[in-house]
């Protein structure tokens, strides 16, 4: 009876771990659709027909696609995150099968 507790406790973390990956992924691409908005509207208002200064606008444009580019290599990580994680809760379903 105790290998069905274990097993069920596997399962029911793996629930966790996936919602918890779909949040943060939901929450990274609406992140990196605002930065990619403020990055556009940075570069519309770098134009010549703004009063604004140009070096204050276009160091903010540069910050904002450095962060964009950083960004952009999370969903790699989370890939990778969720390889490992259900590795290793087949490996677990394994060692408790015993």
């Amino acid at each position: 009876m105790k290998l069905l507790s274990k097993k069920g406790q596997i399962v029911s973390n793996l629930q966790g771990f996936v919602m918890a990956v779909v949040t943060i992924g939901v929450i990274l691409a609406i992140g990196l659709y605002v930065l990619q908005e403020m990055q556009v509207a940075v570069e519309q208002a770098n134009n010549a027909s703004y009063t604004t200064g140009s070096a204050t606008v276009t160091a903010a444009g540069n910050a904002t696609g450095k962060i964009i580019t950083k960004l952009g290599t999370a969903p790699t990580w989370i890939g990778l995150l969720i390889v490992v994680v259900f590795a290793s809760a087949i490996l677990a379903y394994f060692y408790f099968r015993q």
